[in-house]
């Protein structure tokens, strides 16, 4: 027979470190890294500064059959190799592998933000007052615009993002026909 008996209440300073789902999750975020790691190709793994037995087990895991459990097990393997690792640093350095868009590479200067007809078509379609100070400086810096095209092209583009039920698409094709427009006929 069982009685319930209040256990003794212990201090919060008991417990020292992170609990054992701490421990699991963080685990778990090595583990799915190293699989991250595993989708890199070799040239870019070694960008990164991995020691030598994680590297072979990241190549180990790259032989392995599709089976669930052995892909598994490896992750695990992988993930207790990368304790030593910095995580922070390692997960910044895949992002920016997977991602070669997302950042620039190091030893490259930063490309320019947005190209000349990019700069204008943000200019046209932003605010719906300034419009035509915005056509008539174009007008003025690249006679080949026309204002009357112009016009017809930034206003389907208001319309259609103005419609209750604007779907991206017809958002995206009239801005399109825009940039097109523009980067034809700048000189």
């Amino acid at each position: 027979m069982r009685t319930d008996k209040k256990r003794p209440s212990v201090p919060d300073d008991f417990f020292d470190g992170p609990s054992k789902s701490q421990l699991k999750r963080d685990a778990i975020k090595l583990q799915e890294l190293g699989v991250r790691l595993a989708s890199l190709r070799p040239k870019q793994l070694a960008t990164l500064d991995l020691n030598e037995v994680l590297l072979k087990a990241i190549e180990d895991y790259n032989l392995l059959p599709n089976s669930n459990s052995a892909l598994k097990r490896h992750a695990q393997f992988i993930g207790k190799r990368m304790r030593d690792q910095d995580y922070e640093t390692l997960l910044a350095a895949v992002e920016a592998l997977e991602n070669p868009r997302a950042t620039t590479r190091p030893g490259t200067t930063p490309q320019k933000a947005l190209s000349a007809t990019a700069q204008a078509c943000e200019e046209l379609t932003a605010d719906a007052s300034d419009i035509e100070k915005v056509i008539t400086k174009l007008v003025e810096q690249h006679p080949r615009l026309e204002r009357q095209k112009l016009r017809q092209l930034v206003r389907n583009h208001f319309v259609a993002a103005r419609k209750a039920d604007a779907d991206a698409d017809a958002i995206k094709r009239t801005r399109t026909k825009l940039m097109q427009y523009l980067g034809q006929n700048f000189t």
